[in-house]
């Protein structure tokens, strides 16, 4: 079929997907003899569709996967979708108190009703996104981290946990949000910095400082470090009397390593109850704890008249009684981070709760032959190089939050969620508990109200999902059992790749490796690939408040095509580096893709029309110059990507992909084949270009298959093995090109149409005149040796110029060189100051580096090229 004059994306996207998943490419087969791939979808959000950050993994994720299709394997990539716990339950309730009611006045089982029907119509718009972006992906095997079969594991891990001693519960210090009335892990605390007063008080012969003066009431110890020589009179343990806010207080002298001396006075009274530092002092010397907050934020009894007051209404209140006992010694405006809710974006209060929780100091797990903690094996597996992580300084990142990692509070206070499957009979302080993967047989037993933190069930995600689906219902089968059974968890685990983005690095990735080292003793992944963030044009965050700075790719699909948009996200992504992405960008790699057509347009009108193209594989007739050089190109870009991909090196593949195709296949031998055009090399050249080109573009690239009519699916191809070519000869064109790239550039300058170019001694140069004069855009090639020397060509060649016109072209090159004396300087500068080497991304220095490099580079051809050309 002939191709039509443009590319219009939306004339045959869908209709391409759905040839792909027709034929059954994209469903993998444990039972192939092919080598296995396995790759785990980081599971979408079912708050809402998808958004430019969800669009670049997407890319990035079926590029691996359309590329390890290529290299001759079987590739399972599993798709799913994420409940989202604590976020679909703050959506719902916002919702719920948008009409005027909430989760207590309608119940649990009506809540729980319309939250499933809310994400229920999110996750089909979701997966038809994830369609819509070319995701080959085997939707045979879509798993919801609700499903029946990974609730099942969620348990079973719990009770697991449970009987090795992994899993407690306990009161502790945990993070409370009022406002959603659950806690939150600590990774999910947002610290925001905001200058609020901070107060100085008198706390008898002492002073402190405290930005949270609702605390105080409580604060009955007074603690300084051992070694603070200021206070060595006071011994620990020593009492003394003080006049606070509700009246005397005894207050007793405790030592301990946690106060900063250098930090205000050295002295610090504590509120164990609402601060963790303070709890932990609390709790190593074992002092009371008094609740001063209540759970919904409100002061309780123990702040007299200031009780059941909201926190903000009492402060100044507070303040002002402080003041009347001359207890208030200095007021002064200081920076301090305010802890919220990421998803809520509550206020997060501190309270010790009874709540359930993960020991990730015991030592339980057995790996490797040493009995080891959870956070001990977290360390081993990436220091061992079990798991690589991509880009490698994020491992000092992963291993500073192992440090400082405390035991994870997995219940939360929300209805929506795997429920914590634990049941009790009777009443009183110390119920009968039941600990169980389904609930116990017999009456009078109510199940834990508390469903599990988010990550808890998404940590499970890379073998959960293997998990055989029926076998799950068969509850005689133990986790062992059932593991061994799945065919699909024996032949694709550990996963390959895990790619995802960097600010997940410990609410998942970490959660991941914590929990399938110790259910599985493999590693969840082999290499984790952390891509950047997406933000817009202006390097703004891309922010559901911020409606306007979001990208829809569902707006941009429709008007510029899909892999225009993926393009757009691979140009210029690198690990772990955050990007800007715009309409510019999108429409620039667009461009891209209708170079791509353009070019198949030619060659198949140089074939004929009616010539049914068939691929020719290696063996390909090559006579000129120039078909030797474009193969030999060819099989470098084919080399240089496909190293690039295996090392997710993916902006890299990309770009020598884009300039194979501008450059070297458009530019250069798309002109001189039109001297003397090869049907062969022409063919071959389109056949594996297209190979190359269709992990990054699959729907262009996939339609001009199919237009033109070759055998199968482009989806289905192996990655192209290169004709032979002679490379002396594919130099020799490379002459040709030096010269050649000379005569435009200086005609370019001087704005000169058609001028003539003279050579001396040149035997190629002679043997390739019409081949010189189309590419050169000259109006004649003759021996001689006059007029401009081109000193950049590898031969002795002259462009006819009079002197005027070489005066003028003296003229801009001392112009350039004086431009690019200025970038040296300002390239230099930058890379001298101290604060751009240690706070931008390194790739972003490297980059700055080579742009210096090139510039000193430039500078000295053009000053060559001056002092040849005399005065």
């Amino acid at each position: 079929m002939k191709l039509p004059k443009a590319y219009e994306a939306g004339q045959y996207e869908s209709d391409i997907y759905k040839l792909w998943e027709e034929s059954g490419l994209f469903q993998a087969d444990p039972n192939s003899s092919k080598p296995h791939f396995s790759m785990s979808m980081p599971p979408p959000n079912e708050t809402s569709v998808l958004h430019m950050g969800s669009a670049l993994f997407v890319t990035l994720q079926d590029i691996i996967a359309r590329h390890q299709r290529q290299l001759g394997k079987d590739v399972l990539w599993l798709p799913g979708t994420d409940h989202a716990a604590i976020a679909t339950n703050a959506l719902i309730e916002k919702q719920l108190a948008e009409q005027g009611t909430d989760k207590h006045k309608i119940g649990r089982e009506e809540f729980l009703k319309r939250t499933k029907e809310f994400v229920a119509a999110n996750r089909d718009a979701i997966i038809v996104q994830l369609r819509a972006m070319g995701a080959s992906c085997d939707w045979g095997r879509l798993r919801y981290t609700l499903d029946e079969a990974l609730n099942r594991c969620v348990n079973e891990v719990f009770v697991k946990m449970w009987h090795d001693g992994l899993i407690y519960r306990g009161h502790r210090i945990v993070n409370w949000d009022p406002k959603l009335e659950t806690t939150v892990s600590d990774d999910e605390v947002e610290r925001i910095e905001k200058n609020e007063p901070l107060y100085t008080l008198q706390y008898g012969p002492f002073q402190i400082a405290t930005a949270r003066p609702e605390t105080k009431f409580g604060d009955k110890y007074v603690v300084v470090h051992p070694d603070d020589k200021r206070y060595a009179q006071y011994e620990h343990g020593d009492t003394f009397e003080v006049d606070w806010l509700n009246g005397k207080v005894t207050a007793t002298v405790i030592k301990d390593e946690a106060v900063e001396p250098k930090f205000g006075t050295g002295v610090m009274t504590i509120t164990p109850w609402h601060d963790r530092t303070d709890f932990e002092i609390a709790e190593r010397h074992g002092l009371e704890k008094d609740q001063i907050i209540d759970l919904k934020g409100k002061l309780l009894p123990i702040a007299g008249e200031f009780a059941g007051m909201k926190i903000n209404e009492a402060r100044p209140k507070i303040v002002e009684k402080l003041d009347k006992l001359g207890l208030l010694v200095k007021m002064e405006d200081r920076p301090h981070n305010i802890g919220l809710n990421s998803r809520g974006k509550g206020v997060i209060e501190p309270q010790i709760m009874l709540q359930w929780f993960i020991d990730v100091n015991r030592p339980a797990v057995n790996w490797k032959g040493q009995l080891r903690s959870l956070k001990e094996v977290m360390r081993a597996v990436v220091e061992d190089g079990d798991i690589t992580i991509i880009p490698k300084r994020f491992e000092k990142t992963y291993y500073q939050w192992i440090d400082n990692l405390y035991d994870w509070c997995i219940s939360r206070q929300i209805w929506w969620g795997h429920r914590v499957p634990v049941w009790y009979k009777g009443k009183g302080d110390k119920p009968e508990i039941y600990v169980g993967v389904r609930a116990p047989k017999g009456d009078g037993w109510q199940q834990d109200p508390d469903t599990l933190d988010t990550w808890f069930s998404s940590a499970l995600w890379t073998w959960s999902t293997l998990v055989n689906q029926d076998l799950a219902k068969d509850y005689s089968l133990s986790l062992e059992d059932l593991l061994q059974k799945s065919g699909d968890f024996k032949t694709y685990h550990p996963t390959d790749v895990m790619e995802t983005g960097w600010d997940i690095l410990f609410f998942w990735v970490a959660r991941m490796i914590l929990a399938t080292t110790y259910v599985t003793g493999e590693v969840p992944f082999k290499t984790a690939y952390l891509h950047g963030l997406v933000r817009t044009e202006e390097g703004k965050k891309m922010s559901k408040s911020d409606p306007d700075s979001i990208i829809d790719p569902m707006e941009v699909i429709p008007e510029f095509g899909t892999d225009a948009l993926r393009l757009a996200l691979v140009a210029g992504t690198t690990a772990g580096t955050d990007q800007r992405v715009g309409k510019t960008k999108i429409v620039a790699n667009r461009n891209f893709c209708n170079k791509l057509w353009n070019i198949a347009r030619y060659i198949q009108e140089a074939l004929g029309e009616n010539l049914r193209v068939v691929p020719v594989g290696r063996r390909v007739t090559s006579k000129s110059l120039a078909n030797h050089w474009i193969l030999n190109k060819l099989s470098i870009c084919s080399e240089k990507v496909n190293k690039a991909l295996a090392n997710f090196k993916f902006h890299e593949a990309y770009e020598i992909l884009y300039h194979f195709v501008w450059d070297d296949l458009a530019d250069w031998y798309i002109e001189a084949s039109k001297t003397e055009p090869n049907r062969e090399v022409l063919n071959h050249v389109l056949e594996n270009t297209l190979k190359i080109a269709h992990p990054f573009a699959p729907f262009v690239t996939e339609t001009i298959w199919q237009n033109l009519e070759y055998d199968g699916l482009l989806a289905a191809q192996l990655w192209p093995e290169v004709a032979s070519f002679d490379k002396p000869k594919a130099k020799q064109f490379e002459v040709i090109q030096s010269v050649v790239a000379d005569a435009r550039r200086v005609a370019t300058i001087l704005e000169l149409k058609k001028p003539a170019l003279y050579y001396s001694k040149a035997p190629i140069l002679e043997a390739n005149i019409e081949l010189v004069k189309r590419l050169g855009r000259l109006g004649e090639v003759k021996a001689s040796s006059e007029g401009l020397r081109l000193v950049n060509a590898t031969e002795p060649v002259w462009l006819a110029v009079d002197k005027e016109q070489a005066r003028k072209y003296r003229s801009a090159l001392e112009k350039q060189i004086k431009e690019l004396k200025a970038d040296i300087e300002r390239l230099k500068s930058r890379l001298a100051s101290k604060n751009y080497k240690q706070n931008a991304p390194k790739e972003l220095v490297e980059q700055t580096e080579t742009e210096l490099k090139e510039a000193k580079k430039q500078s000295g051809t053009i000053k060559h090229e001056l002092d040849s050309l005399g005065n």
